[in-house]
């Protein structure tokens, strides 16, 4: 959020509103790109995670927002991407240890991590992801995802998680 105004009354009020600005009218020039320079700067910071895995002999550099879910088939993870699946050969163990650490991954069922920021609606006993995929919520955990998930969003929207 970036608050343009012709008054400086309410530029305090308005950090504690997570305002990345406060502009006063006129603007400047100077003032104005500023702001956009800081802007993609901050940016660039949250895109910049990524992990990196083996495909086809090749490093391959994945960055986390662009992960739907990731899941275990036929000895491979499986990294779903809005365009693509990433294969790499690798014990699930040792790769959740990769994702696990960003609050946006939780694992849903057995060897299957979900980004939260791909979910469109969470369903009693799934998650609906921006794809439109279903996946499913393991049962003997429903209640403990559920809550995660809320508490996740509740953090997002106040400011917690970058």
């Amino acid at each position: 959020i970036i608050f343009t105004t012709i008054s400086p009354d309410f530029a305090l009020k308005s950090y504690s509103l997570k305002a990345l600005d406060y502009l006063v009218k006129p603007i400047s020039t100077a003032d104005f790109s500023q702001t956009m320079d800081y802007y993609l700067s901050m940016k660039a910071k949250r895109s910049s995670h990524y992990i990196e895995v083996k495909e086809s002999r090749v490093m391959v550099k994945i960055p986390i927002d662009t992960i739907l879910y990731t899941d275990y088939f036929n000895h491979y993870i499986q990294i779903h991407l809005a365009d693509r699946i990433v294969k790499t050969y690798m014990r699930f163990e040792d790769f959740s240890k990769l994702l696990l650490c960003y609050p946006q991954f939780i694992s849903c069922y057995r060897n299957c991590i979900i980004n939260l920021d791909k979910v469109v609606r969470l369903e009693k006993t799934s998650f609906v992801l921006t794809s439109g995929e279903h996946l499913p919520i393991t049962r003997s955990l429903r209640l403990q995802i559920h809550q995660q998930y809320a508490d996740y969003q509740f953090r997002k929207i106040n400011g917690g998680i970058e």
